[in-house]
């Protein structure tokens, strides 16, 4: 429905209701008073009704309602009253059964009311906008249907003239109130076509000419922000146009292409910060394949080494092994999957006899699965083979395992102590020869006498077993220096042992008088009284006392001292494990030196006197001993302290795979 149509429709009904009102007058002109009354106070009645019982709606006081319902009944004119809410729900009624019960049909006018000859009219109870609920009631039409009768065809013609002037009237006003609609229509389908740019004519100050140029404020908005758009439209299209350029540098960075040029690096905004961000990530890149080839360059530096490398992760899980470890461990590595671990490496290993001599697995599995971080140990391979292992942490990395095959070099030094040994027992050769003659002049001359004491016939039994007695024990004290010389001598067989520290202590103290003997050098030897339990091979640890012995003496001849003095004290069970010092009379190491004792090959003995290689193979010894050997200064010359670890608690089941 057209706005001008509404408008004409509006006006018709407000000359409708001014047609009514004329209709009553000229009614009551004509004599029908009565009947325009009895519609009027029906209308005044319902009106003042609805004012009464708005409040009572409202608040749906259904006690109100009923009270003022009866008291409106009571004066004998109205027929029937009804109170409805907002959707139709009677809230209270009185009145005519009949009526009640009867359909309401509102009467516009008296004539409508004559078929039941009831004014039937209603009105809604509002507040403001707002409607709360309806009024229906009814008055009798008996009194002046007569008179309406009458008056009917002039109010027909009335009603028909007014009507006209109505419908002319409201055509004009209807054309005039919608000329300003119309050039907003066609304001808002020039918008609609695109055309932001659309300003239509205003005519007037009513709210017309308002919502007129409220239209052209919305129009100019408009087209103010499409502008804006555009121009931002326009700079994402060039920054998408540039990030597709980073975008292909991230691309060549990433395919390793050489020289990949970063644009963009200088701009303040995002594009700059990406460009930036770019030029980090082919830093990176760069940082990430040169590792890659220094990685490649340092495994293939592994591959190239005789030592053994193998590195677990901190999962224990294994990440890289070398071609010699892959080589000497072929056999248990082809029955490990790829992803074995140390654990799972030594388990086979040791299934497969590949570490001979281990009586107590479950143990030796845990001292190497326990081992100190960067101490050297030496395990056994079968056959034949000795290794020096090494394990250490690496932050981040894991767990580093090398191993270096030094079986050959175990026999080299083997062989090198030997003929240490046996040029040790050359130089005892005097004193040993001493010590001999003793007991040998004592037995030839015990004998002697016997013989003698035999010819004259003068022998008794209480002389001969006298001397006879005497010989054995001469005889005794001969068979300990040749047993001690022996023992010495023996080869050692690469094998770690408990043995009693003291005990080797006073052997070697033994073998190194004889050897002191003849050159007026004294040995003082300290001892505690309880045994010391250590592991090691006892002849080579001999060795390293008496190597300490030789150079002590060594070092007092050299002083050219007329008397010197070597004592030997021993601590057993100290916080840091049995202690040994070697303390000597010969003038010291000059302090320029100490640091480069105990290095291969050197040596301040003149040349032809020393191989530079005693105090090497005795700090190896020591060390292979886990234990440690030092040297100082003290007073009139130097001395050597050595520190071992107690065995005693290890009980006497030591695997020869365990550490020297």
């Amino acid at each position: 429905m057209s706005f001008r149509l509404k408008t004409i429709l509006g006006i018709a009904m407000i000359e409708l209701t001014v047609m009514a009102v004329l209709i009553g007058i000229n009614q009551f002109s004509l004599g029908g008073s009565a009947t325009t009354q009895l519609y009027q106070r029906a209308e005044t009645t319902v009106r003042v009704f609805a004012n009464a019982v708005s409040d009572a709606v409202i608040s749906t006081d259904l006690a109100t309602l009923d009270a003022t319902i009866a008291t409106a009944l009571s004066n004998g004119e109205l027929t029937y009253l009804r109170i409805k809410n907002v959707n139709g729900v009677v809230l209270s009624e009185g009145g005519d059964a009949a009526a009640l019960a009867a359909p309401f049909i509102r009467d516009a006018d008296f004539d409508a009311a004559r078929s039941d000859h009831l004014i039937d009219i209603d009105l809604p109870i509002a507040f403001g906008d707002t409607v709360y609920g309806y009024i229906e009631l009814g008055l009798s039409t008996f009194s002046v249907e007569e008179e309406i009768a009458q008056a009917l065809r002039w109010n027909v013609i009335v009603a028909i003239l007014g009507m006209s002037l109505v419908a002319i009237f409201g055509y004009g006003l209807g054309t005039m109130l919608t000329r300003q609609l119309h050039w907003l229509r066609k304001g808002a389908r020039t918008i609609a076509e695109g055309n932001l740019d659309c300003q239509i004519h205003v005519r007037g100050r009513d709210e017309l000419a308002d919502t007129a140029r409220c239209f052209n404020d919305m129009a100019w908005t408009l087209a103010r922000d499409r502008r804006v758009l555009q121009t931002q439209q326009d700079e994402l299209l060039e920054k998408k146009a540039r990030v597709e350029v980073l975008v292909g540098c991230l691309r060549d960075v990433a395919d390793k292409c050489d020289n990949v040029q970063v644009p963009d690096t200088d701009r303040a905004d995002e594009i700059g910060e990406m460009a930036r961000a770019t030029v980090v990530f082919r830093a990176a890149m760069e940082a990430i394949e040169h590792a890659r080839v220094e990685q490649q360059r340092l495994i293939s530096a592994f591959d190239q080494v005789d030592e053994q490398v193998a590195i677990f992760g901190t999962d224990d899980t294994i990440l890289f092994v070398n071609a010699a470890f892959r080589a000497f461990n072929r056999s248990i590595l082809e029955a490990l999957p790829e992803d074995f671990t140390l654990r799972g490496f030594l388990e086979e290993g040791l299934d497969q006899g590949a570490f001979p001599a281990v009586e107590n697995k479950q143990r030796w599995m845990k001292e190497q699965l326990t081992r100190e971080q960067g101490t050297p140990r030496e395990i056994r391979r079968a056959p034949d083979r000795i290794l020096l292992t090494v394990q250490s942490q690496v932050d981040g990395i894991g767990t580093v395992l090398s191993a270096k095959d030094v079986t050959e070099l175990r026999h080299s030094e083997h062989q090198l102590i030997q003929a240490s040994k046996l040029a040790t027992l050359g130089e005892m050769a005097t004193g040993i020869a001493h010590e001999l003659n003793q007991p040998l002049g004592v037995i030839r001359m015990a004998s002697t006498n016997c013989v003698k004491r035999i010819d004259k016939g003068k022998a008794d039994l209480e002389y001969l077993r006298g001397k006879l007695e005497r010989v054995g024990e001469q005889t005794e004290r001969a068979a300990q220096i040749i047993n001690h010389m022996r023992v010495f001598g023996r080869k050692a067989e690469g094998i770690s042992e408990p043995f009693d520290l003291r005990q080797s202590l006073e052997e070697m103290s033994a073998l190194a008088r004889t050897q002191l003997h003849t050159q007026d050098i004294s040995l003082r030897l300290s001892l505690p009284d309880e045994p010391a339990i250590v592991l090691g091979e006892k002849v080579i640890f001999e060795q390293v006392l008496l190597n300490l012995v030789s150079n002590a003496r060594d070092a007092i001849e050299g002083s050219g001292a007329s008397q010197g003095k070597i004592s030997i004290t021993a601590d057993f069970a100290t916080d840091e494990g049995h202690v040994i010092e070697v303390r000597d009379t010969g003038g010291g190491v000059p302090e320029g030196l100490l640091d480069k004792l105990f290095e291969p090959f050197f040596t301040t003995k003149e040349p032809g006197k020393g191989t530079g290689l005693g105090l090497s193979i005795s700090f190896g010894t020591i060390r292979d001993m886990a234990g440690v050997i030092s040297v100082t200064n003290e007073g009139a010359g130097a001395c050597f302290r050595i520190v071992l670890p107690d065995a005693s608690l290890e009980g006497e089941a030591f695997d020869e795979a365990s550490v020297a």
